[in-house]
């Protein structure tokens, strides 16, 4: 059923539907009703003219050769989607690892070298030696595939320290860790190292800040044509305006500095048609368009600071300017996170940035974000179990029932960069042809991911298209030079369980055939 040909008419009429039903309109795409078409095209998918078939067959490969993580969860199945009514199963595949060039060159030199050595150095008169030594050593521990340890202090320490309990009983060391648990382990320890929840010189101080700030400077001019976007597009609802913003906060997320230096960051954020790998924008637009309102709650799960934050403020006040939404939240990490992430401090002096500029745009820009954060218009959550979820070694799929309810209220969430991304798709080695919108179906909304490429993960593609970049451009899945915008769209009340190895989503099949016979009696009149 293509969404974007019904008349104007009818997209308002089927706009009077309750939420739910627009929002099953996705399901089509895993359990078409019984006595419907044997192949529809799915709502706001019309770019991609995804259709349904029958169930795919378990495509099991043998385990990777290295498997360098002491317990590899997973079935080693590499692409298994099965669908039945009321039910969406998932074998989960093998996490990333060390096995992994890329991965085994971030855990045993980019982090523990090139990130920890600098942010030492950025600390230098701001903490005392005792905790730059801690933190260097951390360093070393890595280098030398040390020994991990427990967690002791932060908030969730409980939760993580389950989450290690496997590893610690085992005496396992860094190599043998999964990359994600390793990756956001890490950034716990170095905030312990520093003294952060601690009382002292180091409490609450952001190890990352100086380098954010640096950042965010080196990127005032690509800062300016992102406001100029801005003001040009304020308060004009269109397709070609939306998708123009969207395409900003997309490539907004090469501003990170988990992966690139300061310097290197001068060269990055710029559009390029040429590296967008796939393009839902139509489809978020179209979702928009027809449930947009003045209620409408937009959720944004934040990634990096600088310009990639300025980039996601750039499309909340496009939003805000618009009659299809009502409020922007934007979630943020609760404390320092992966060098750049985003925190409540980052947010308030960016919008300061803006709003004491020079340029005219930028000044407006700002001030207009600050009115709206002092309204209510535009708001953000740093310390809600959501915020903690987000910060956490598991994946998305884990969330707990209040993060949940959090993202049930949006009518869309938009999941930012290469680590949501990750953590959308638990961090997996998925067959690049595995269909996003199944991998993501427990989510509790509507989602669109937008990320570029930073990690050795990617799902939704044609295998024939993934394999010409693999031979034309072999760095093309980590170096971020390449873009993806890919939505999905979960069926209502949906309830997620999984093990080890597989994940489970079940939904009211009865429900979503009774919406489809309405939507379908609306369409014949």
């Amino acid at each position: 059923y293509n969404h974007k040909r019904l008349s104007s008419n009818r997209r308002m009429r089927i706009g009077s539907l309750a939420v739910p039903v627009l929002i099953t309109l996705g399901l089509l795409a895993f359990c078409p009703p019984s006595g419907a078409f044997v192949s529809c095209r799915v709502p706001f998918l019309s770019k991609v003219g995804f259709t349904t078939s029958v169930l795919p067959k378990l495509r099991v490969s043998s385990a990777p050769k290295t498997i360098m993580s002491l317990f590899p969860e997973g079935s080693g199945v590499t692409g298994a989607v099965s669908r039945e009514d009321g039910r969406i199963s998932v074998e989960l595949p093998f996490e990333l690892d060390n096995a992994d060039e890329f991965v085994y060159d971030t855990m045993t030199s980019r982090v523990p070298t090139k990130i920890i050595g600098r942010t030492v150095e950025y600390n230098q008169g701001k903490l005392d030696q005792a905790r730059l030594d801690a933190m260097a050593a951390i360093g070393e521990e890595m280098r030398s595939n040390g020994n991990i340890v427990a967690l002791s202090l932060g908030p969730n320490v409980a939760m993580w320290n389950d989450c290690l309990k496997p590893y610690l009983e085992k005496s396992a060391t860094w190599n043998q860790l999964p990359w994600y648990v390793a990756e956001t382990y890490v950034y716990h320890r170095l905030l312990e190292a520093s003294g952060y929840w601690e009382e002292g010189g180091g409490k609450q101080v952001d190890i990352f800040a100086a380098e954010k700030e640096e950042a965010l400077g080196s990127a005032l001019p690509l800062v300016a044509g992102r406001m100029d976007a801005c003001v040009k597009a304020r308060g004009v609802w269109s397709e070609d305006n939306f998708r123009r913003m969207l395409q900003m906060a997309l490539w907004g997320n090469q501003g990170d500095s988990s992966l690139f230096t300061v310097a290197d960051l001068k060269g990055k954020g710029e559009q390029k048609l040429e590296g967008m790998l796939i393009d839902d924008g139509d489809d978020v637009f179209g979702w928009l368009d027809t449930m947009g309102s003045a209620s409408a709650e937009v959720h944004m799960l934040n990634d990096n600071s600088g310009m990639e934050l300025v980039s996601d403020l750039a499309l909340a006040h496009y939003l805000l300017t618009t009659d299809k939404v009502g409020t922007v939240v934007l979630h943020l990490k609760p404390y320092p996170f992966f060098v750049s992430d985003a925190t409540e401090t980052d947010l308030r002096y960016t919008i300061g940035v803006l709003a004491k500029s020079d340029d005219a745009n930028q000044k407006t820009v700002g001030s207009e974000l600050q009115g709206w954060l002092d309204s209510g218009k535009l708001q953000f959550s740093t310390d809600t179990q959501l915020n903690m979820d987000l910060a956490s070694p598991q994946p998305m799929w884990c969330l707990r029932a209040d993060a949940r309810k959090t993202l049930s209220k949006a009518t869309i969430a938009i999941a930012k960069g290469d680590l949501m991304y990750r953590k959308l798709l638990g961090d997996r080695k998925w067959e690049v042809s595995e269909p996003f919108d199944a991998l993501c179906s427990y989510f509790p909304c509507p989602l669109v991911a937008l990320r570029t490429c930073k990690s050795p993960l990617a799902v939704g593609m044609n295998r024939r298209d993934a394999d010409k970049l693999d031979a034309d451009k072999p760095t093309w899945k980590v170096d971020g030079d390449c873009g993806m915008i890919q939505a999905c769209f979960p069926p209502p009340g949906n309830k997620v369980t999984w093990t080890a190895s597989t994940m489970e989503v079940q939904y009211d099949a009865a429900k979503v055939e009774e919406d489809w016979k309405k939507l379908a009696e609306l369409d014949e009149d």
